[in-house]
This record gives C-alpha cells, structure tokens and sequence, in this order.
C-alpha cells in the first residue's frame, strides 16, 4: 500500500490521485505532445501567411496591369461613348477580379484555419480517448 501524508485538506493517497487524474504519471508526456503540436501549428501558419502574402501581392500586380492596359486602350479612344464603354468593361473585369481574389484569400485563410487547429484536434481526440478509458477503467473497480 502507498504512503498516505496528511495535509490540511486531509489524507493524501497517491492511488487516488492517479485514478482521479489519468495522466498524472505521464505529465511529461503531455507538455511534450502540447508543445509538438503547438510547433506544428505555428509551421502551419507561417506557411498560411506566405500564401496569402504571395496570393495579395500577384493579385495586386494582376490589377495594376489590368489598369495600365485599360489606361492604353483609353487614351486611344476616338469618342466619349467608346470611351465610356472602356471605363464600362474595365469596372466590370476589375470587380468580378477583386471578388475573385477575395474568394481565393477566404479559401487560404480557411485552410490555414484547418491546418493550424489540426495538430491540435488530434492531441484532443488522444485525451479524451484516454480520459474515457480511465474513466471507465475508474468505474469498473
């Protein structure tokens, strides 16, 4: 039988504490496994923040040229209503575009989302696993 201390709150059995708490032999464990996944995590989101630094900067050069070329094609008109009908087109490719880059973007950040929570949900899922099958073993005696 195990040494029992007695404290202000009463008799100390290490026993108890380990049915009480599961992990308790195996602490170590768990702040290495916490610390794994928080590296994991944060790989995830730098990468995550390379892509959408990458995706902001492409897009940006993709309307500054759509501007350019549009500015070419305008000084080149002969009437107000050609001219119009330019400025027309231009709003018109320029708007589907930026809703497009924005649709890409909630398409990175979603991903980096997923990809940042995820060495998270697994270390999760493996504790309460555990915890389940102390609990249960805990019942059974």
């Amino acid at each position: 039988m195990a040494k029992t201390e007695t404290n202000m709150f009463g008799a100390f059995a290490p026993e108890n504490f380990v049915k009480a708490f599961p992990f308790a032999t195996s602490f170590g464990d768990i702040g290495k496994d916490a610390m794994t996944a928080s590296s994991e995590s944060a790989k995830a989101s730098v990468k995550s923040m390379q892509d959408a630094s990458a995706a902001v900067m492409r897009q940006a050069q993709d309307r500054m040229s759509m501007t350019v070329e549009t500015g070419k094609t305008l000084a080149g008109a002969k009437t107000v209503e050609e001219a119009m009908s330019i400025q027309s087109d231009f709003v018109k490719t320029a708007f589907k575009a930026h809703m497009d880059g924005l649709s890409e973007l909630a398409g990175i950040c979603s991903s980096a989302m997923k990809d940042c929570m995820e060495p998270f949900a697994g270390y999760t899922k493996d504790m309460i696993a555990e915890t389940k099958k102390a609990a249960t073993k805990a019942k059974a005696s």
